[in-house]
């Protein structure tokens, strides 16, 4: 028996387990959910091959081709694809990643368990970015059992890393495998937001435009001892001065192309005061800051952040380390210059300091609003309410594609109210069930229209 057949084995195992608190009948796809946030993929290590594992033996139920894709450091990715013969090539990537970032204190309940409760199912995972992966998989699946005409292929793409950048995942597949993503037209990942409040959809945001990441691990050196002596100049107080003077430097605000398309976008949506503030976003933002108050979160649109995450110095109180680390997660505009803005950096935190740059990422273009996938976005969800073009201030694995110029679109299916998406990277992570199979019927109809044939 083959590794492969032997982890796909004893995953299938997980639906065999009698899932904790499953009082209601749950659908095919939320017990296939419920089996994955099972799986713990938290990254660092990640394990992705676990995850990859249970993937390809539905897929291999399914007899839907698939392949492993194993990276230097061993992570592994997998990649499946239903072909059309009247395709030419032409095809849609269905993207989504396998590890989850750790599960963290303050959980009310197991965070690999499935729990179902409340009407909704409880993991790390249920948002970010496992139920993306499950109603991508469900539309391939979908597609295969109904023998639906294909006039396009569909690429289903879960891969590792993307928690710690995509180094081993899906950079490294498309820096390496470009022969697999020939004639690929577009790509749906993460990244998209269904704007809900008061409990009413809004829009749906579809994102074409993102941050960039710079992150760093700053060093310093000192001399170590016992603590009851003086040492102003310890690894310690020195990284920590260096920081200070980081945090300190003036910030600069600015409008970018892809904030100010967003903005007018949206503007419509918006009455009164917020309708012209949006609509025309520069007479508001000042190159030192708003002239008008703005809507929480909106700052990060305009600037360049810059947050400490990780110090690590010393592991008992009265002894003093000779060196100190920290690290800085630093998210650029799409135009800033990233060189410039690195020795800004450098420069603030002082010689003292080492720098080590541990994830960055070139510019690249926005995708278009516009296309067959853009297209097939709005008719499947436009119905429900108006598709926009977005913005994020977060990075996804999208830029890897777009560096290469296909056109990526950040897409959730799920429309959710702002406290279930508090979970994301946070405790009791969970998406109400109802939701989860509306997303899919949704992820599925946008799948079918994109590759069906013109009156299909």
């Amino acid at each position: 028996m083959t590794l492969r057949r032997a982890s796909a084995l004893l995953i299938s195992l997980l639906f065999l387990l009698p899932a904790p608190g499953a009082a209601a009948r749950l659908s095919e796809p939320a017990r296939w959910l419920q089996s994955y946030l099972r799986i713990d993929t938290s990254n660092p290590p990640g394990n992705e091959q676990l995850a990859t594992a249970f993937l390809a033996g539905i897929l291999d139920q399914e007899k839907i081709p698939n392949r492993l894709l194993r990276s230097p450091g061993g992570r592994v990715s997998l990649y499946a694809r239903l072909s059309s013969p009247r395709s030419g090539g032409r095809a849609i990537v269905l993207l989504h990643h396998t590890d989850v970032v750790p599960a963290g204190p303050g959980w009310t309940v197991p965070p690999f368990s499935g729990l179902v409760r409340d009407g909704r199912l409880w993991g790390r995972g249920a948002l970010d970015d496992k139920s993306l992966g499950i109603a991508h998989l469900a539309a391939l699946v979908d597609l295969k059992r109904r023998g639906a005409p294909m006039e396009r292929d569909v690429i289903f793409l879960a891969v590792a890393d993307e928690e710690n950048g995509g180094g081993q995942g899906a950079e490294w597949i498309v820096a390496n495998h470009p022969e697999l993503f020939r004639g690929v037209e577009g790509v749906l990942g993460e990244g998209g937001r269904a704007q809900v409040s008061g409990g009413r959809l809004q829009w749906w945001g579809i994102e074409v435009a993102q941050k960039r990441p710079l992150w760093l691990e700053v060093s310093t050196y000192g001399r170590g001892g016992h603590a009851s002596g003086l040492n102003p100049e310890s690894a310690n107080h020195r990284l920590v001065q260096a920081l200070a003077r980081l945090l300190q430097r003036p910030v600069r605000w600015r409008v970018t192309a892809p904030a100010r398309a967003y903005l007018k976008a949206i503007a419509p949506l918006h009455t009164g005061r917020w309708r012209r503030v949006l609509s025309d976003i520069d007479k508001v933002v000042a190159e030192t800051g708003p002239r008008e108050f703005l809507m929480p979160g909106m700052a990060n649109l305009f600037i360049d952040t810059v947050q400490v995450t990780v110090l690590d110095g010393g592991e008992r109180i009265n002894v003093i380390p000779d060196r100190a680390t920290a690290r800085v997660d630093i998210r650029m505009l799409p135009d800033t210059d990233a060189q410039a803005f690195l020795a800004g950096v450098k420069s603030a935190l002082g010689e003292d300091c080492q720098v080590k740059v541990l994830v960055t990422a070139p510019p690249a273009a926005a995708s278009p609003a516009s296309g067959r996938v853009y297209r097939a976005l709005e008719k499947a969800l436009g119905g429900q309410a108006p598709v926009v073009p977005t913005f994020v201030p977060g990075f996804t694995d999208s830029r890897f594609f777009r560096q290469r110029r296909i056109p990526a679109y950040g897409v959730s299916p799920f429309a959710l109210s702002s406290d279930d998406s508090r979970g994301i990277h946070g405790a009791d992570e969970r998406i109400p069930l109802d939701e989860l199979d509306r997303g899919v019927a949704r992820m599925r109809r946008i799948v079918s229209l994109y590759v069906s044939p013109p009156g299909g």
